[in-house]
């Protein structure tokens, strides 16, 4: 029998065409197609919309910070450039705002670590395997919850009329006085953002591996000596990462003091927001987006400084555990007893115990305010926080409100507009940079780019994007931009695709890049490459994506305050301004249904993942 090997295709392979010649010349440009769907192209829509979305508004600010009068918004400004308004933002009438933010962030950032890092510890080695999943679930309900409605749970329990002020003064106690104190705002914060160091943490843990800790284990390290010296400095990513994510929306933070705080409880970001919205005095408040800015970065690197050292110093200050010498052990191993009938009795657990009563102390502190939001949505009466009978009349009211069904429609809409956008420009980026090497300039300009748009607060943002909007559709006369809904799309997909971005390039560079390599052996051309191998090993991570670009949207109450129009109202803005005046029932009735639909459309997502061998918590860690 004679077998026939058919010859290969005539022509060099598609990587043919970046190899040298041998004469040593320069080699051919590849084709239009494979530049397209190469990593450089790939990259090419995020590039654009960042820069004309994010970079030029962003710039802009310095711009207005030096003076310049933007005339349909600004009532103060200068004939002259000059740097006198950042002298005004750091004079002594706004440094004590900017100090006590910063006192607030940083207190939050270590509260939540030092709350976040035991229970991450806990649910990553201490909880049952099989039971993993249902407790990292139980963590993510108050994640995607709506912070604004999850912050008003908070105001309630903490007035000195709420539900808890009335269970103290049962027991004979004075009510709660920390409404609308610095006290208030510190608990908000540190609830809202506590499951941002949690899961990172946690995913960190769990990387770390079981087999390092029973090495140390048996190698004679007790308990304690194998968290510091081993699972806590595999931890250190993670909790650099729990660190970023807590301490960078806080200093930009806009709703939580305003929600819980007074003047003792007062942040940048409502300074900044009163400096646009009622002084109209925008070179100031520029200039005060710009010492925020400029002081977050520095932060950041003040802080990613200290944990490291931190961290060594830990490490150092533990010894190693002696080991005895081999002739020291041979000859002197014990004889084991005989086997007795009746049962041993084991010593009691305290630290197990501890840990246990710790994670249900942090699992009640979690759900309790969306707990007094679900119980609240039955309250009869027409204010929110007085309890008046239970009933189904919010329900019914809120149903036969046009004005809230209008808000709830727009924010659906743009919800589920702006995650397909950010998922098609955010997935095609993630892609790039996950086959991209290191050394390419466009992954490391665009890699910038993201950072720089992650570390920016809301409010700064907010405020970027405004004047320019109006700009391009007011002066330039693009007509689209006239519009409030396309206005809110352009605007939360510029924040969103960032974190689509980074979830599907995490995705993409843990792939084998043997897959890719053999696809390019068999003569596959870049789209194919794209269509049969890259994009269905991307596609849990297209889907966490979205599904973040999707609740961030619903989230979102700073840059949807700044940029809505008259008639596009979405739904925590029409919470937000109710709250100066006085919430109703209705508020918690309709947050209620839509916590269950974000539950179940969470719960389809995951079921789809775990069929694929995926787990949703995981890759949002």
């Amino acid at each position: 029998m004679t077998t026939t090997i058919a010859p290969p295709p005539s022509g060099p392979p598609p990587a043919a065409a970046a190899d040298p010649s041998p004469t040593g010349e320069a080699p051919p440009p590849a084709p239009l197609r494979q530049r397209l769907f190469g990593p450089g192209g790939l990259t090419f829509p995020a590039w654009a919309y960042l820069l004309f979305f994010f970079v030029i508004p962003v710039s802009l600010i310095l711009w207005y910070s030096l003076g310049y009068k933007p005339d349909q918004f600004t009532t103060y400004a200068t004939d002259q450039l000059s740097l006198d308004r950042y002298g005004e933002a750091l004079g002594s009438q706004y440094r004590s705002i900017f100090t006590n933010t910063f006192g607030i962030a940083l207190t939050g950032t270590i509260l939540a670590l030092l709350i976040g890092v035991p229970f991450a510890y806990w649910i990553a080695v201490k909880a049952p395997a099989k039971y993993r999943p249902i407790m990292l679930a139980l963590l993510m309900i108050p994640f995607w919850t709506n912070f604004l409605v999850r912050t008003i749970g908070w105001q309630i329990t903490l007035a000195p009329t709420g539900w808890m002020s009335k269970i103290i003064e049962a027991f004979g106690g004075d009510p709660l006085d920390i409404l609308y104190t610095r006290a208030a705002v510190q608990i908000g914060v540190v609830y809202n953002y506590l499951p941002l160091m949690i899961l990172p943490v946690y995913v960190a843990m769990d990387r770390a591996g079981l087999s390092l800790r029973e090495a140390s284990r048996d190698l004679g390290a007790g308990r304690i000596t194998t968290f510091f010296r081993i699972t806590l400095p595999l931890a250190a990513p993670g909790i650099v990462s729990g660190c970023l994510l807590v301490f960078i929306p806080l200093m930009g933070d806009y709703v939580t003091p305003q929600v819980l705080g007074g003047a003792q409880g007062a942040m940048a970001g409502q300074l900044i927001a009163s400096q646009f919205n009622t002084a109209q005095n925008w070179a100031l408040g520029s200039a005060m987006t710009v010492v925020l800015m400029a002081f977050v970065i520095l932060c950041l690197l003040v802080v990613a400084v200290v944990i490291k050292l931190l961290l060594a110093a830990i490490a150092k200050s533990i010894t190693d555990v002696p080991l005895p010498a081999a002739d020291t052990v041979i000859g002197r191993l014990p004889s084991l007893p005989p086997t007795s009938l009746r049962p041993s009795r084991t010593r009691i657990d305290w630290l197990t115990i501890i840990q246990n009563v710790w994670a249900v102390a942090i699992y009640l502190f979690l759900f309790m305010p969306i707990f007094v939001i679900v119980a609240y949505s039955f309250n009869t009466g027409n204010v929110l926080a007085a309890w008046d009978g239970f009933g189904f009349d919010a329900y019914t009211r809120a149903l036969d409100n046009a004005v809230i069904l209008r808000a709830v429609t727009v924010s659906l809409q743009v919800a589920v507009l702006s995650a397909l956008l950010a998922t098609v420009i955010g997935g095609l980026a993630g892609i790039g940079l996950g086959l991209t090497k290191k050394s390419a300039w466009w992954g490391v300009g665009l890699t910038a780019i993201l950072t720089i748009t992650l570390v920016t607060p809301d409010i700064a943002s907010a405020i970027a994007m405004l004047p320019w909007f109006v700009t391009l559709g007011v002066d330039a006369g693009i007509a689209p931009l006239n519009i409030g809904l396309v206005r809110l799309v352009i605007a939360h997909t510029a924040i969103a695709l960032v974190v689509v971005t980074f979830v599907v390039r995490a995705r993409v560079a843990g792939l084998d890049p043997a897959l890719n390599e053999a696809a390019s052996d068999l003569y596959a051309k870049p789209l194919a490459r794209l269509r049969h191998v890259i994009l269905p090993a991307a596609t849990p991570g297209l889907i966490a994506g979205g599904l973040l670009a999707f609740t961030f949207s619903l989230d979102d109450v700073v840059i949807s305050s700044f940029v809505q129009q008259p008639g596009y109202t979405p739904w925590p803005v029409y919470i937000f301004s109710s709250v100066r005046i006085a919430l109703r029932p209705e508020v918690a009735a309709i947050s209620t249904l839509m916590l269950i639909l974000t539950l179940a459309i969470i719960g389809v997502v995951a079921l789809i993942l775990r069929r694929s061998g995926q787990s949703l918590t995981k890759m949002i860690g």
